[in-house]
């Protein structure tokens, strides 16, 4: 379904025509729910961040009755993104818990639909949009904390922030740097001040590791071709980390038009 929406979007972008011209430029300032989805951890959000600055273009020479209702947008966000995790294993006594706190830069490639709505007087408009982001880290911190009482070795007893160096609590010295998402959201726009709530879904893994039950589905895989079992499946590449960004964010801008 991810797959889907992207690949919609770029479709989208790819059939309007490359005579455009400025008609707005603003900023938003967005605040929400920031958290990193994960198979393995147990995980609550942190307060994801974002402010930007971004120009709308509109397609008037475009030859369709919503010409001058689709608009495309860019721009560069400053982003917050992270997750608070847990993860608890019950037969050691041992539990792990820790934050990712990151700032990224995000560039959005947004398509969007407006509407004046027309119960309303004039200057009330509701939109809709979609569109690919790339987002680079800045900087971040990493806190990976793990406690073991019965067992006293390093690997199970440790703390970035003790018994770790610098670069072991720096988020992208152990995470991805580069990340591809998608936004998709509704807005409502009050004259020249607006209001979007949206969701921001990363598509790629923050972390790449070797799946510890990996060769244990190898293993089976084998026996089943040596018993010549129906239920011979090829065992998936697959990562032991599977978290990527997502959040959901409440946005407030202020949008005012190019002079032309």
């Amino acid at each position: 379904m991810k797959k889907i929406l992207t690949l919609l979007a770029f479709a989208f972008l790819l059939q309007i025509p490359v005579k455009a011209q400025f008609v707005d430029y603003g900023f938003r300032l967005a605040n929400g729910a920031s958290y990193v989805a994960d198979d393995l951890l147990t995980h609550t959000p942190i307060l994801g961040f974002s402010i930007g600055g971004y120009v709308d273009y509109m397609f008037t020479e475009w030859k369709n009755p919503w010409a001058e209702n689709i608009y495309l947008q860019t721009g560069l966000n400053i982003t917050r993104r992270g997750t608070n995790f847990q993860q608890v294993f019950v037969n050691m006594l041992s539990i792990r818990q820790g934050f990712f706190h990151n700032w990224y830069a995000q560039i959005p490639v947004i398509a969007g639909f407006k509407y004046e709505i027309p119960q309303l007087p004039a200057g009330n408009y509701v939109n809709f949009f979609l569109g690919p982001t790339v987002s680079v880290g800045l900087l971040g911190q990493l806190l990976d904390r793990q406690v073991t009482p019965g067992m006293p070795q390093a690997s199970n007893n440790y703390d970035t922030f003790v018994t770790g160096s610098k670069d072991d609590r720096s988020s992208f010295k152990n995470l991805r740097r580069f990340d591809v998402g998608l936004i998709l959201g509704v807005g409502y726009q009050w004259h020249n001040f607006t209001f979007d709530l949206y969701m921001d879904h990363g598509f790629i893994a923050l972390m790449k590791k070797e799946d510890v039950l990996a060769p244990f589905d190898q293993t089976q895989n084998q026996n089943n071709q040596n018993d010549n079992s129906q239920n011979n499946t090829k065992p998936k590449d697959r990562n032991a980390y599977t978290g990527t960004n997502n959040a959901f964010m409440l946005a407030v801008g202020y949008q005012l038009p190019i002079n032309r």
